[in-house]
């Protein structure tokens, strides 16, 4: 049994590590993986105590990192009658999860930079090169813009 259990936190590690580094790809803080990854590791919804001791995180990182993870829709609040403690739990669904990515880094991004590159083809100076090439960044901003809703339906 115990060796059993050596195992199974050698892939919980693991399976952290694999978090971590799914959010330093999309830019992401490693804390909002661990509290995340501890979250889906877990087999019950988890108050903020145990999602500090499993962590391994400060008490302001978990605070922090669940406001965000919550505001990406990444986590959600769990009631339970009988405790007056929040409780968490992952979200479970990969379409869910890219449509909260989408929503809340790419889709801003996006129109700002549209709004930024309007504003550089009203400068009547340009020249020829350099309104091609704003020209395709404009048809770029646009296509992705169009193609971030799709990207959201996976699943």
């Amino acid at each position: 049994m115990k060796g059993n259990l050596a195992e199974t936190d050698t892939a919980r590690q693991e399976l952290s590590a694999y978090f971590c580094q799914l959010a330093d790809s999309f830019g992401l803080p490693r804390s909002v993986a661990l509290i995340y990854g501890t979250l889906f590791l877990a087999e019950n919804p988890l108050p903020v105590s145990e999602i500090i001791e499993e962590s391994g995180l400060s008490k302001g990182s978990v605070s922090s990192g669940l406001r965000f993870l919550e505001r990406m829709g990444f986590i959600h609040l769990v009631v339970e009658s009988s405790d007056r403690r929040t409780f968490y739990r992952p979200e479970l669904s990969l379409r869910r999860l890219a449509a909260g990515l989408i929503e809340e880094n790419f889709t801003p991004a996006l129109k700002r930079g549209e709004t930024l590159l309007d504003e550089v083809a009203k400068n009547s100076e340009l020249s020829d090169h350099l309104k091609t090439r704003l020209a395709s960044l404009q048809s770029w901003n646009e296509t992705a813009l169009g193609l971030l809703p799709a990207l959201s339906l996976l699943d």
